[in-house]
């Protein structure tokens, strides 16, 4: 799954494969006891420099909008319906270098990527093992952490994913954490739809907004909520959720898009991934 099939079809006897503690070189003698860190820097000060795929990137590469840059007149959000683009080129502009993103399971891992993320912003992402629900719980965990160093953490998780673990939001406001959390509601599994298609991979809409204001049982936690389906729908949400009184609050944010606005890299990961699945 992780490696797309086996597609990159390495052959270790053109390779030199670097652990934590040992190198070994094409598939045969290995060195123990050697930093990853400490070899990297070597290897880096040894090889010489060949920055064609950078210059390139940098020269096709549209320049990020700062975070401070205000909107154009002609960039105001209004009644648009929101995409996934719109969404997160508003997210752009409220990053900072307080801010920590995490991304779920899917085109969040392909979106949040393409963020130009300031100095001193944490990223987290866990596509090694692709466990659909992990951020949720992840969320509570970091966010207790980034707090500790006076960071906010940003998800983006989709609605199939929070369905797997939703009850951690509990546990969030019973600790008083305060996260900004994207439900993105494309209606359904929009990874697995690209895999492999069926009616199992779409869901049961929820209240997402009404299920989290449940769990704050009498009163217990501070939360703010909204729902997102247009442009200035979810410009005034951000506002709010990231205004000086609502710095202390669990933020929940459902941003509500059509489930085929998906990025084109996910488009290419499913169709790679559901030819690796069927042979």
């Amino acid at each position: 799954y992780s490696t797309l099939g086996y597609s990159l079809l390495l052959q270790p006897g053109k390779m030199v494969s670097v652990g934590t503690d040992r190198v070994t070189i094409k598939g045969g003698e290995t060195y123990g006891c050697i930093d990853m860190e400490a070899f990297l820097r070597a290897l880096a000060a040894a090889v010489p420099q060949k920055p064609a795929s950078l210059v390139n990137y940098r020269r096709t590469a549209a320049p990020a909008p700062s975070p401070e840059r205000p909107l154009a007149a002609a960039d105001q959000p209004g009644d648009q319906p929101l995409t996934t683009r719109a969404l997160y080129a508003q997210v752009q502009r409220v990053l900072t270098s307080d801010t920590c993103v995490l991304a779920e399971t899917g085109d969040s891992w392909f979106n949040t990527v393409k963020l130009s993320l300031p100095a001193g912003a944490d990223y987290l992402i866990q596509m090694r093992y692709g466990s659909i629900g992990w951020s949720v719980g992840a969320t509570l965990g970091y966010s207790l952490a980034a707090e500790a160093q006076g960071k906010r953490l940003l998800s983006f998780i989709g609605d199939g994913s929070f369905q797997v673990t939703a009850q951690d939001v509990s546990t969030m406001m019973r600790f008083h954490t305060a996260p900004v959390i994207f439900l993105v509601n494309n209606s359904g599994y929009a990874i697995e739809i690209l895999i492999h298609d069926g009616p199992y991979n779409r869901i049961q809409n929820w209240d997402y907004t009404g299920l989290v204001k449940a769990m704050r049982h009498n009163g217990q936690g501070k939360l703010f909520t909204a729902h997102a389906a247009t442009e200035g729908q979810l410009a005034e949400a951000l506002q709010q959720a990231f205004s000086a009184d609502k710095a202390d609050h669990l933020a929940f944010i459902e941003v509500c898009v059509d489930t085929d606005d998906v990025s084109k890299e996910l488009l290419e990961f499913g169709a790679r991934v559901g030819h690796a699945n069927s042979r």
